[in-house]
């Protein structure tokens, strides 16, 4: 049983500080505002409290300085309506949690180091809304392709036979002697 206690004592301590440890480590998202930039999918469901259910669908522009840009449509409760040109605000802080106004209504979300995903929730009282946003052209990570396993090179002055080879060992081999070749 002490056993017990001394394990749970020290999870709580490593949950304790936690916080802390990540709050000590380089920011998540130090672009700030200028991680959203570009369009995206917003979509979101949820119940306005007292007249129904609601879903939206649409596409919202962030310019990367705290200005937003969003055409929707939006059903509450069997009632469709489309909103364009709807401008907003943003602000995105180093730990990629933010807020925004949007046509007087107010939201928290997180968005991913590389501003590629985003999920949200409506703040206002008698609203349960919440959804996501995905950029429509994502920014390519070289990293995580490579780690993925999707590390073919495509260079463009390389033979059309070298490229799209179905055998990584062959396209590697033939990117190797085309760059001796170059040298």
């Amino acid at each position: 049983m002490t056993r017990f206690f001394a394990s749970f004592a020290l999870a709580a301590v490593a949950f304790a500080s936690a916080p802390q440890a990540l709050k000590a480590a380089d920011p998540l998202c130090p672009l700030l505002d200028a991680t959203k930039h570009g369009t995206y999918v917003v979509y979101g469901t949820g119940t306005v409290v007292g007249v129904g259910p609601a879903v939206a669908v649409g596409e919202i522009t962030y310019d990367g300085h705290g200005n937003t840009q969003a055409t929707f449509t939006l059903n509450v409760n069997g009632n469709v309506q489309t909103h364009t040109g709807v401008p907003g605000t943003y602000t995105i802080n180093s730990d990629c949690t933010g807020t925004s106004l949007e046509a007087g209504a107010h939201y928290s979300f997180v968005v991913s180091p590389d501003g590629n995903t985003t999920t949200w929730m409506e703040t206002d009282p008698g609203t349960v809304v919440s959804g996501t946003e995905v950029r429509l052209k994502p920014v390519e990570d070289v990293d995580a392709k490579f780690r993925s396993g999707n590390n073919r090179v495509e260079p463009a002055n390389l033979p059309r036979s070298c490229k799209a080879s179905a055998n990584p060992t062959v396209m590697t081999a033939a990117v190797t002697q085309q760059l001796a070749r170059s040298s």
